[in-house]
């Protein structure tokens, strides 16, 4: 927003700031602040990805190992309890008629030091057990069991589903072989394996929190698991078949149907022993210790986040308090500017007024000549304050020469005027005392050194001395005077006066060749 000052016949624009600039120092603060909390949040969510997908695929590299592991274990208990269930089988020459309590007495001798609880049962080819030769722990009746109408089809041997053990309520699995010769089907040997013998097997392999390892059928069948399950599970109806039947081994994601608990799953395929063998880790368990350490970094991060929100919140408002006042200062500033400005037009305009009614007085002509150009010496100093930027000093080379210029003007222009004037600056209360001087010295010169007609030259020098004063130096060839004799006007007292006033020192003299020199030494403005 512009205003404009007019004083008598001159304006003044003065820019002012009416309202804030679009971005200060504060809005760069508080954006930059916000820029530094969103790159940390951006790298800290980042890290967080890529240590969840750090965590999966280690989950994923933990399972598939797990899950070979289980592949030998269970070859192992399968493959040694098939070999049993052959050797019971052939002792009775595979007829269960030939059966009795020699075979289970023989069968625990053989089994005595096994890992896990073995039990035998010796059954017929419509199911019932052949009591005196089986343990009762196995079941009483299989007649209806999916496993003995495999065998009696023509399978050679065959994995049950998890079942319970008839005495103790337990989880247990069987591998159960073909009794019958070319004759037929005559029944079945059975070798029930505790599922606890999984128990043994996952401890080592440190799955962690919420794992399982499991023994699977072809058909979906769950043989076995650890934990067990509390009731007989089929999967062949779950995504998660599909899977496992889609490669030899691998990894998949998969919410539980025993538990609802999201594992990641590792399988691997034992083919000739018509089984599967997994190993699934929770994924909640797998990611708690992730969980943790987010949690820590989020609690450490979060007090420095908000921290540097409320440092730069305050350092905002302080700045915007800064800028506020800075804004004040410069339009206080702009208005003072304005004010001397004004103040200095209206000195001169009144100086000029004072000059004009000082001609219109009854009094001697060559006295209304000096006061008019003292007036006019006062008058150009103003005019020069208020045309220039600078309050507190003033350049004095132009000024000097317009003054100079006007009293020549007045004067006899055979008489020549040569300047040589350093821009030198000067305080502004020594501006118009050097002006009166210069206006005095000068003015007298071309009045009173050529009063006989002759031609002249009036030299008038400004230079800067190396101690920081000025030397101003008023020369002319005219007729001479001497400076001791007495002064007949003011002129003189006025030059004393005023050098006084800008605390320097001056002094009249002959000149080199003849006629007088003027010499005024002063402070200059620093």
């Amino acid at each position: 927003m512009s205003s404009e000052v007019r004083g008598a016949g001159w304006p003044v624009a003065v820019t002012v700031v009416g309202k804030r600039p679009g971005w200060e120092a504060a809005d760069w603060v508080i954006a930059g602040s916000l820029a530094l909390v969103a790159a940390i949040a951006l790298i800290f969510t980042l890290l967080c990805v890529q240590g969840f997908s750090t965590t999966i695929e280690g989950t994923k590299t933990r399972g598939q190992a797990a899950a070979g592991t289980m592949a030998g274990l269970t070859s192992w208990v399968i493959g040694s309890n098939l070999s049993l269930a052959r050797g019971a089988a052939s002792a009775i020459d595979f007829d269960p008629v030939n059966a009795g309590p020699q075979t289970l007495a023989s069968f625990d001798t053989v089994t005595a030091s096994a890992p896990s609880p073995l039990a035998l049962g010796i059954y017929d080819a419509s199911g019932k057990v052949v009591t005196s030769a089986s343990s009762p722990r196995v079941p009483r009746d299989i007649a209806t069991a999916d496993y003995i109408a495999a065998v009696s089809s023509g399978e050679d041997w065959t994995l049950t589903a998890q079942e319970k053990d008839a005495a103790s309520g337990e989880a247990i699995f069987a591998v159960v072989k073909r009794l019958g010769d070319a004759s037929g089907f005559k029944g079945v040997v059975l070798v029930a394996v505790s599922a606890r013998v999984l128990e043994g097997f996952a401890g080592p392999l440190n799955l962690g929190t919420g794992s399982t390892v499991s023994i699977l059928r072809d058909d979906g069948w769950v043989i076995a698991r650890n934990p067990s399950l509390t009731a007989p599970l089929n999967i062949s109806g779950q995504p998660s078949m599909d899977s496992i039947n889609s490669a030899q081994n691998g990894s998949y994601l998969s919410v539980s149907p025993a538990d609802g608990v999201t594992r990641m799953v590792s399988f691997q395929h034992v083919d000739d022993l018509g089984h599967i063998a997994l190993a699934s880790v929770s994924i909640d368990g797998a990611l708690s210790g992730l969980w943790s350490a987010i949690l820590i970094v989020s609690l450490l991060l979060a007090p420095i986040a908000i921290a540097l929100l409320v440092g730069s919140i305050l350092t905002a408002r302080l700045l915007r308090r800064t800028e506020a006042t800075s804004r004040s200062l410069t339009a206080a500033l702009a208005d003072n500017d304005v004010l001397f400005r004004e103040i200095h037009h209206r000195v001169k305009n009144n100086l000029q007024s004072v000059g004009s009614l000082l001609q219109m007085q009854p009094i001697d002509k060559s006295i209304k000549l000096a006061m008019g150009q003292r007036i006019a010496a006062m008058s150009a100093v103003h005019e020069h304050i208020y045309r220039s930027n600078t309050f507190t000093r003033v350049s004095v080379k132009d000024y000097l020469h317009t003054l100079i210029e006007n009293i020549r003007a007045g004067h006899d222009p055979k008489v020549g005027l040569v300047e040589d004037i350093d821009s030198v600056w000067v305080d502004k209360d020594a501006a118009t005392p050097i002006g009166l001087i210069v206006n005095e010295v000068v003015s007298n010169a071309f009045k009173h050194a050529f009063g006989d007609g002759r031609d002249g030259v009036v030299t008038v020098t400004l230079k800067a001395q190396t101690d920081g004063t000025g030397l101003l130096t008023v020369t002319d060839n005219g007729v001479g005077f001497d400076p001791e004799a007495p002064a007949k006007g003011i002129g003189r007292r006025l030059i004393t006066g005023l050098t006084t006033q800008v605390h320097g020192k001056s002094r009249f003299t002959s000149g080199p060749g003849g006629g007088a020199q003027f010499e005024l030494t002063f402070p200059l403005a620093k």
